[in-house]
């Protein structure tokens, strides 16, 4: 084997230890200033922020220092990214998650996993709290139990403001509460994709909007049906209304009683 060959080998071996290396890599969010903020480099296990080559993200209770429930926030003007390589993005154990007019990005085959295993360690996401708004944009949004997580479907993502891009599907298995704002899932929508009861996995929409594919119409029909989706809680009926390339779902609430 000539000495080209050798130094070839040896390059290609180098460089699939280092691909290896990235990929296993975790970034851990661990809170350790304190002061909540994702745009801190120092809240993160390698003291970087997410992002290209830093390898899956992860918040989880067992990385945090101090209050285990305190997860990051992604404040005004801010913008949050994770690794296009990442198919995880953040890993969510009983942490709260909160976009507060800042934006988080990923490219990621799934952008957002949100997982809890108990009623009392529910991860809560929220966009956009007292109408501050905000930007979440992501390939796959999976909440809770689906065909591809099942770690528990105690999840909830609530969305007062703001808007929320989901390029492929929404994936819900928990809970999911449209206040306000707007949520596009371009591909789909799936509901209970493992199973799960209504009393477990419910859409609950109020005074936001949800845009799905122009085919979804029996869908939601069936959702509502099935108990899986509801108008503010119960009280109020679900809107649904076609348009050329899409179908709206809105809600409006039960009339006041005299």
């Amino acid at each position: 084997m000539s000495h080209k060959r050798v130094s070839c080998l040896i390059s290609l071996v180098l460089v699939m230890l280092l691909v290896g290396s990235v990929s296993a890599a975790v970034n851990q969010w661990t809170n350790a200033t304190g002061n909540g903020r994702w745009m801190d480099p120092n809240n993160w296990s390698i003291k970087a922020l997410p992002g290209p080559g830093t390898g899956n993200t992860q918040i989880n209770p067992s990385a945090i220092v101090g209050d285990i429930k305190v997860g990051p926030t992604i404040g005004p003007g801010e913008l949050a990214v994770t690794d296009a390589a990442d198919v995880w993005g953040p890993e969510f154990g009983a942490v709260s998650f909160n976009i507060v007019g800042g934006s988080y990005v990923s490219p990621a085959f799934v952008g957002m996993v949100a997982v809890g295993t108990a009623e009392d360690a529910r991860p809560v996401i929220n966009l956009g709290a007292e109408g501050s708004g905000g930007w979440l944009d992501v390939k796959n949004f999976v909440i809770g139990d689906s065909w591809w997580w099942h770690g528990g479907p105690y999840v909830t993502y609530n969305q007062w403001s703001g808007t929320a891009i989901v390029r492929d599907y929404v994936w819900l298995g928990g809970k999911m509460n449209l206040f306000g704002g707007i949520l596009y899932a371009f591909n789909g929508f799936n509901v209970a994709s493992v199973g799960q009861p209504p009393e477990l996995c419910k859409l609950n929409i109020e005074g936001g909007i949800l845009i799905l594919p122009a085919t979804y119409k029996a869908n939601v029909e069936k959702w509502i049906t099935d108990g899986y989706c509801v108008a503010f809680g119960g009280t109020g009926t679900i809107v649904i209304e076609e348009q050329p390339t899409r179908v709206e779902v809105t809600a409006v609430p039960a009339p006041v009683q005299p």
